[in-house]
Parts: C-alpha cells; structure tokens; sequence
C-alpha cells in the first residue's frame, strides 16, 4: 500500500493511500485543529480527530467525529505501536519512507506502507501511520462500515 499526494476536492493538497493499483481514500488535514477529513472512493466522508493526550501528554489518540476514541499511538523504549482494542501493533521503520505494521504477539508483518507523500509535518506524519493501521487492522470491509456509520 502507499500514500502518494494527490489534490483533492478537499482543497489544494491531499495524501491518497492506494491499493494494488486503485485509490482507497483521500485525506485531507488541518493541523492547527488537529481534524482529518477523509473521503472514501464510493464517496463517504468523515472527519476525525488527532490529539495528544495523557498527564504528559505521551500518547496520541485518533478520535471519530463523536469524541470516540478509534486507537492511540505510544512510544515507549521498545519503539512505536498503534493501540487498538488494548492490543499492541508495532511499527517497524525499514527505510525512511517504508513503515511495516507489525502484530505484537506473533511478531508477523500484516502491511507494509510506502509513504511517497511530499509533507514532513510530524503530526500528518502521525496520523497518516494511524489511519493506515486502523485500515489494516479492521481489514478493508469493516473499515469502510466505519465509514459509512455517520
């Protein structure tokens, strides 16, 4: 999978994530507030939130349009993961632009994402590795049921 730029309908310049060839979805962001617009190919979109929260604010949460909390991603010594479900999704870093999500338990690859997107703001950066883990996670069916609840 990989996230290319694209522009959108969403204004001047979005990031795509494809799949074997096909668009999947389109994001668009506003950093100042911390809101991602998403926009599925069948037309469906939501918006959710990024945040950073906890007593040190160590840890960021990506919330749906209602304030419900869809994963957090930590960093700990041990490195980065996604959380979702209290289960632990690491994120292995195999180049500067190639992230691999990782199960916790059996240590198997579920997804490599190649990030060829012209953006180095850290909280895209962030989010973009969330949505991607929430997308493969869920697997591609109920990810798009999420989308389409409004």
């Amino acid at each position: 999978m990989q996230w290319k730029t694209i522009t959108s309908s969403f204004g001047n310049k979005a990031i795509g994530l494809w799949n074997n060839g096909q668009k999947v979805f389109t994001l668009a962001f506003k950093t100042k507030t911390g809101t991602i617009y998403l926009e599925s190919e069948k037309g469906e979109k939501r918006s959710f939130y990024y945040r950073k929260k906890g007593l040190f604010k160590n840890k960021i949460v990506l919330e749906n349009e209602y304030g419900a909390n869809l994963g957090t991603l930590k960093k700990e010594s041990r490195g980065e993961y996604f959380e979702l479900d209290n289960i632990r999704y690491f994120l292995h870093f195999k180049k500067e632009n190639e992230v691999e999500v990782l199960d916790e338990k059996s240590n198997e690859s579920l997804a490599v994402f190649s990030l060829d997107y012209d953006n180095s703001d850290p909280y895209i950066n962030n989010s973009l590795l969330m949505v991607s883990c929430l997308y493969v996670l869920r697997k591609e069916n109920d990810f798009q049921h999420t989308l389409s609840l409004a």
